[in-house]
């Protein structure tokens, strides 16, 4: 069974004590199955799309977890991640192509030169790359919900870190309820960055955690109808039409429900 350590540490500790004490152990064919359901859920477990461009997106989201990669130096609202991915693919003695060890931002100036390029040597072997690199991957997306749960705790007020406490020790209780934060974590975030706002409201983690009620006799339902609750609020809130992503991400966070994990 998947399994949170020092998890009491979050319960009863000072935040200042139990920046580092967040931990996910789990052994390689549950870190191999979670490698695979999120990339059924970003990418419907299809090769070609470990790299893809979005209609109305200014980035490249890549990997099984689609890590957003600007194409300019100047960034976006949402969290880059994919060069993160690639320095921590390199740390883990992954021999990654030469170009992707030289080029600061994306190689494509935007969707079209994108799409020109997908049979082209780079995007597959970016595409064998990442193919081959799923596990690692899968292990990126768990450290970054290690950091993302202190983080969240310290960018919340006395109250909010009760109720999050709570909630997060209510759905570690199950591998289900483990998944569901991972794959919550990487497709919206902490909900702490100040960029990731529509009208000063997030959608992050954090902001579904706070929205679930206190009591409920199903997690994992309850999460996710937060978790539709506060994506609804995103797209009401949003400067531009976002309606027909909403369709998806509601079918996303409502398998969560009845997902079933050994």
């Amino acid at each position: 069974m998947l399994r949170i350590l020092l998890l009491s540490s979050l319960l009863f500790f000072p935040l200042s004590s139990i920046a580092q004490s967040y931990s996910i152990s789990l052994t390689n064919q549950q870190n191999n199955t979670l490698a695979q359901l999120v990339w059924k859920n970003e990418g419907a477990g299809l090769i070609e799309n470990l790299t893809v461009w979005n209609k109305n997106e200014a980035f490249p989201s890549l990997g099984i977890g689609h890590f957003i990669w600007y194409p300019t130096e100047q960034k976006g609202p949402y969290i880059e991640q994919f060069p993160e991915l690639v320095a921590y693919l390199v740390n883990n003695n992954v021999k990654v192509p030469d170009w992707l060890l030289t080029t600061k931002v994306a190689p494509w100036k935007n969707r079209e030169a994108f799409y020109n390029d997908f049979s082209n040597s780079k995007l597959s072997d970016l595409r064998t790359l990442l193919k081959n690199t799923m596990p690692l991957q899968a292990k990126f997306i768990t450290q970054r919900l290690e950091k993302g749960i202190p983080a969240i705790l310290q960018a919340s007020s006395e109250s909010e870190q009760k109720k999050i406490k709570t909630q997060v020790s209510a759905l570690t209780a199950t591998p289900e309820g483990i998944f569901i934060l991972l794959d919550y974590i990487n497709f919206k975030g902490e909900g702490i960055s100040p960029k990731e706002r529509y009208q000063g409201e997030g959608w992050g983690l954090k902001q579904v955690l706070l929205a679930m009620p206190a009591q409920t006799d199903n997690i994992l339902l309850s999460f996710a109808l937060s978790a539709d609750e506060v994506l609804t609020r995103r797209v009401k809130n949003a400067p531009k039409n976002e309606l027909n992503w909403l369709k998806g991400w509601r079918v996303r966070v409502h398998k969560y429900p009845t997902l079933k994990i050994d």
